[in-house]
């Protein structure tokens, strides 16, 4: 499976305003600091914008930053909506594509399997996991009844 270069960008665009939640940064600037054109990002920003993971503010002091805090963004939200309408094979394509070897083909189900499987697996991590700290995913962190539970047990 290989991700498109928007949706790459696009989680490197979140993961840089994840590292200073407070502060708003401009295109020009984010654009500088990732090195790609800033067209590009700009076409980024507003996909995130219109996902409600980013706000925009305009204006000469504008700029953008995150909707919500990090340890609410999925890895898994921001991938799907990225690439959402790709096609991972030609008969996954929503008019069925020219497949010769339906209906006894399985493969389309294998790789339907996959791609949910390798969603599902980034549904388990944040943006702020992205950025470190504990190095446990979201799912693997203990809750706050099980660290309470091992401080009264100890």
């Amino acid at each position: 499976m290989r991700l498109l270069v928007s949706t790459d960008l696009a989680l490197r665009v979140l993961m840089r305003l994840a590292a200073a939640p407070e502060a708003h940064v401009s295109t020009d600037a984010l654009a500088r600091e990732l090195m790609v054109s800033r067209n590009h990002l700009h076409k980024i920003v507003q996909h995130l914008a219109e996902a409600e993971l980013v706000r925009t503010i305009r204006g000469a002091r504008g700029g953008v930053l995150l909707a919500r805090p990090a340890a609410e963004i999925r890895v898994g939200e921001v991938v799907r909506g990225h690439e959402a309408d790709q096609a991972l094979v030609e008969c996954f394509q929503t008019d069925g594509g020219a497949c010769t070897l339906l209906p006894r083909c399985r493969l389309r189900g294998m790789l339907a399997a996959a791609t949910e499987a390798f969603y599902r697996h980034l549904d388990g991590y944040t943006l702020a996991d992205c950025l470190g700290g504990s190095g446990l995913s979201a799912r693997e962190r203990p809750t706050r009844t099980r660290r309470t539970a091992r401080r009264k047990a100890a």
